[in-house]
């Protein structure tokens, strides 16, 4: 059993490596195989599972050349599913986090659409993917959250083959999704909640002052609030397996970074006493980690965001740090 900051054993390490790479080499989703006969001509289409729907995906006809390279690399896909399940379920078995349904769902369908490969994995939900990416366990308390934050440097991302709106993906998740409107009704929205109150929100780092918010993600249908840090923190990001159904493959920030973006943060926050004492909690987790496992990580992090000015980065960041009495940490023994 494992204990929060407690080493993973390397075998399990390494199978967890084995699926990131599997999940974020795959070609197509599984799913089954049908023809259907249409006025002389024979259409292929391809059955599967997301979140809590079923979807029937569009192939074309079936004796197109590319479509029926498509139909052998979802069967071969289907196959190799298989094997990444039992992966899966041995990393969770093995004390790997796993996300709760919903956030699966939600992850799920926006693989499906291939959004998740076009964004970075930000906030909570991100910070739940890094006990086998640091190698060690995280607390548990830290994890759980009614939140999933999608950060995207392109305002012309667009979800694969049908070209859905992010509202129509989502409700694969939950049919409840809807877009919560700002004080503009002719802007898109930028977060989406469903009955429950598990919000979805779309982050984009800012580029100009005069930025609108939201931003407008016309192929989606919504927008991404931008950000002041979010540039720095999404940058060069790290590949992870969500375990979750076969392995959804997701992009998270690197955990330096993410801990140093918590420090900015949490003294942003004074109003909300609530997230900044969460915001701390995860930084000063993952900074106890790395003092121990990858000390250069935490101090380059550090230096870059340093190097980025003073009020807004350096003054915040020695704040969090003298606050939770950690000003020695970044300092390689």
């Amino acid at each position: 059993i494992y204990v929060y900051n407690s080493p993973m054993n390397l075998p399990l390490l390494t199978l967890y490596a084995d699926l990131v790479q599997q999940a974020h080499a795959r070609a197509e989703r599984h799913g089954s195989i049908y023809i259907q006969h249409i006025k002389g001509a024979d259409y292929a289409y391809c059955r599967r599972t997301v979140a809590a729907t079923r979807r029937d995906v569009f192939l074309g006809r079936a004796d197109d050349e590319a479509v029926q390279q498509r139909m052998a690399s979802i069967k071969a896909e289907s196959s190799l599913a298989k094997q990444r399940r039992k992966l899966v379920a041995a990393l969770k078995v093995g004390g790997v986090p796993a996300p709760l349904a919903e956030l699966g769902n939600v992850l799920d369908a926006l693989d499906d659409a291939g959004l998740l490969t076009q964004t970075v994995l930000v906030g909570t939900a991100a910070y739940q993917c890094y006990p086998p990416v640091i190698g060690a366990v995280l607390p548990s308390a830290s994890i759980i959250t009614q939140d999933a934050d999608l950060a995207t440097m392109s305002l012309a991302i667009s979800a694969d083959q049908d070209g859905d709106t992010l509202e129509t993906v989502l409700k694969r998740a939950d049919l409840t999704f809807t877009g919560r409107m700002g004080l503009n009704p002719r802007d898109y929205p930028s977060s989406f909640r469903n009955s429950s109150g598990y919000m979805v929100d779309l982050l984009t780092p800012i580029l100009r002052r005069d930025d609108p918010n939201p931003m407008p993600l016309k192929n989606l249908k919504a927008g991404a609030t931008p950000l002041q840090h979010l540039k720095w923190l999404i940058e060069n990001p790290v590949p992870v397996a969500v375990l979750y159904g076969t392995g959804i493959p997701a992009l998270v920030p690197q955990p330096a970074r993410y801990a140093v973006h918590k420090l900015i943060i949490a003294q942003k926050r004074l109003v909300n006493p609530q997230k900044r004492q969460k915001d701390l909690a995860q930084a000063k987790a993952l900074i106890e980690v790395l003092n121990r496992r990858d000390p250069y990580a935490l101090s380059d992090a550090r230096d870059s965001a340093f190097a980025e000015g003073m009020e807004g980065w350096q003054v915040p960041i020695e704040r969090s740090l003298s606050e939770l009495k950690l000003n020695a940490a970044f300092e390689p023994v």
